[in-house]
């Protein structure tokens, strides 16, 4: 009866640590919901019935739940599991999507912060651009000057590094890339995002309306290198699916190194995983059969047969 008292508890907030409790309390009625699974159908209870019956569970007290029909509460009980193993699920699935949406956020945010830190600075040595620009128009420099001391003065108003950036600009009328920026910061929430996503990806199944779902397979090669404790980065590039990964965003997720060979930035792949996947549960193209908010409604209609 503790174990009820235990299981009626739901999640305070979105943490690690209520993450861990959930899925704890997942992993420990799983071997019950797999035999009520099989159970339930015989006895010819349906999915609101199912429900009534749990919520008697937490209406009556374990007092008052000694007093019935020993058999009467087995039902309610095995009706109890099943319902709140599927709610856990759906808490798992709503912290997955709370938290991807909460890093999503973050990364825009501080892109637009850096998009206008770098209009001011640019607006800053545009100006100063403009003073080593009269250094060609002044009088008063002798005709006969080095050119060497012409670039040191040049570079005593805007550094060598900054006037190319400002000349690179100028010429090709560049304009600063926000997106650029926001994969840049989620490289450096890599380590927060794997924290709270990675249990969530490891505990729920997810499948999809298509039979053959590029992201569905990506998120199925992720958890199996997880469950083997092997870094993505083992792996060669060509071996990670990559059809779910759209032209516009490639660009973004490869970095050139010294032999001019594209190296895939394994942090990246995976925070757009999770993104992805974050939109096809809201659109309703991605499922789990384990939960009850985000079930395809194929799991609910009657066999053809039928």
């Amino acid at each position: 009866m503790y174990e009820i008292t235990q299981l009626r508890r739901e999640p305070k907030d979105f943490s690690v640590s209520e993450i861990k409790r959930e899925i704890d309390r997942c992993k420990k009625i799983q071997p019950l919901y797999q035999i009520i699974q099989r159970l339930l159908p015989k006895l010819n209870i349906s999915n609101e019935s199912v429900k009534y019956y749990s919520s008697l569970v937490d209406y009556y007290s374990v007092y008052k739940l000694k007093r019935l029909n020993k058999w009467i509460v087995y039902v309610y009980l095995l009706c109890f599991i099943y319902h709140h193993y599927q709610q856990a699920h759906d808490n798992l699935i709503e912290t997955l999507i709370y938290n991807i949406r909460r890093f999503v956020d973050e990364t825009k945010f501080t892109a637009k912060e850096r998009v206008y830190e770098c209009y001011t600075e640019n607006n800053q040595n545009m100006k100063k651009a403009g003073q080593v620009l009269k250094i060609f128009t002044d009088n008063s420099i002798a005709t006969n000057t080095p050119f060497q001391d012409i670039q040191a003065r040049a570079f005593s108003i805007l550094e060598r590094k900054k006037l190319m950036t400002v000349a690179d600009q100028i010429a090709s009328d560049a304009k600063f890339d926000e997106t650029a920026f926001q994969w840049e910061h989620v490289d450096k929430l890599a380590r927060s995002f794997k924290r709270h996503l990675r249990p969530i990806l490891l505990m729920v199944d997810f499948v999809s309306s298509l039979t053959n779902d590029p992201l569905v397979e990506a998120i199925n090669f992720m958890k199996l290198a997880f469950i083997k404790n092997r870094p993505l980065g083992q792996y060669p590039p060509n071996i990670l699916p990559s059809q779910f990964i759209s032209d516009s965003i490639k660009r973004y997720l490869y970095r050139q190194n010294v032999d001019e060979q594209k190296t895939l930035l394994v942090d990246r792949y995976e925070f757009l995983v999770y993104h992805l996947l974050r939109n096809s549960l809201e659109a309703g193209d991605i499922f789990c059969r384990e939960g009850i908010r985000f079930r395809s409604l194929e799991d609910d209609l009657l066999d053809e047969q039928q």
